[in-house]
């Protein structure tokens, strides 16, 4: 039997693929190599809030939300992420069924209730998502220098005793 190459071999030959998730485009949802993922080949179109598995004209794999449905595209993006993608049906590989959180707890994404309501308030929120990333970011930023700042002082009460 020869070795399957790539993801899109694995889901047209099994109809499912696992494994851990690479990137940030889907924070807070999936952490870049501790979530994972199980993604199967869609059985028909894809529908909004749902996580597609797709593949660009370059061979690289991206995983994102639907945001909106079209008759010949879907506008896809990142939960991290503002900018939009126009991806077509025949770019589409595989859509995200479930995933292990941390690669313990496992959230079915077509029945969670919590998971649902997630994708929901998530695209909701689009709009203010530029500014919840800015505050996000500045955040990380202020925890950052407070860190840097606090282990100076440290040094400095060190040095004097």
């Amino acid at each position: 039997m020869s070795e399957l190459t790539s993801i899109k071999e694995i889901l047209d030959t099994f109809g499912k693929y696992t494994g851990l998730t690479s990137g940030t485009s889907m924070l807070p949802l999936l952490h870049q190599g501790k979530d994972n993922i199980i993604v199967v080949k869609p059985e028909e179109r894809l529908k909004k809030y749902d996580v597609a598995l797709y593949v660009t004209d370059k061979g690289k794999y991206i995983m994102h939300r639907v945001v909106e449905v079209h008759d010949d595209h879907y506008i896809i993006t990142g939960d991290n992420l503002l900018a939009k993608e126009y991806v077509t049906d025949d770019m589409i590989c595989g859509k995200l069924v479930g995933f292990y959180k941390n690669g313990k707890h496992y959230v079915d994404c077509e029945s969670s209730k919590l998971y649902l309501a997630y994708s929901r308030i998530w695209v909701a929120l689009k709009p203010l998502r530029p500014a919840l990333l800015f505050v996000r970011r500045c955040t990380g930023f202020v925890r950052h220098v407070c860190g840097v700042i606090f282990r100076k002082i440290k040094k400095i009460f060190k040095a004097e005793k």
